[in-house]
């Protein structure tokens, strides 16, 4: 296959390691991987499997860390969610520009904001329907009666 770039040389198959900064974050390596490179110009291609599933285990070690979300990490978690800015403030109940400021590292995001997101990605709840959001947090809702009943050695919602 002839390369896209130059168009002279024939791309070459290694299987190596891939520093893999599409992502948006500078510290991951995707370790043996088929990567195509041109030898006439060094251009690079990698073929990266089921990126998606790659994506997922990215959201999922974020979430595992320790310490605060970097602005970056602020915003893979918030693509992974699939968001926009926009969807991400509403979703957070703050403003667009509260999430500007995190994701440009103008002010760090605190931990109830940053615990509320890594439970977003946890749950993998993609949340579309603002309408629902909206009436979970009316305030002069009635609560509904709750009952339970032990099934199993485990409380359950009872029917």
């Amino acid at each position: 296959m002839k390369c896209r770039n130059c168009e002279q040389g024939d791309m070459q198959d290694v299987n190596e390691n891939y520093h893999y900064r599409e992502c948006g974050l500078d510290n991951v390596t995707i370790v043996g991987i088929t990567i195509r490179k041109c030898p006439e110009c060094g251009n690079v291609m990698p073929l990266i499997p089921n990126i998606e599933g790659l994506h997922e285990s990215l959201a999922q070690s974020l979430i595992k860390k320790n310490g605060p979300l970097t602005p970056a990490e602020i915003v893979f978690l918030r693509k992974s969610l699939g968001w926009s800015g926009s969807d991400f403030a509403k979703n957070m109940h703050c403003d667009r520009s509260q999430v500007s400021k995190w994701e440009h590292g103008t002010v760090e995001m605190s931990k109830p904001y940053d615990l509320l997101l890594r439970e977003m990605v946890a749950s993998g709840k993609k949340i579309t329907d603002y309408h629902s959001i909206e009436l979970v947090w009316r305030r002069n809702i009635k609560p509904r009666p709750l009952r339970l009943q032990l099934q199993k050695k485990v409380w359950k919602e009872a029917a």
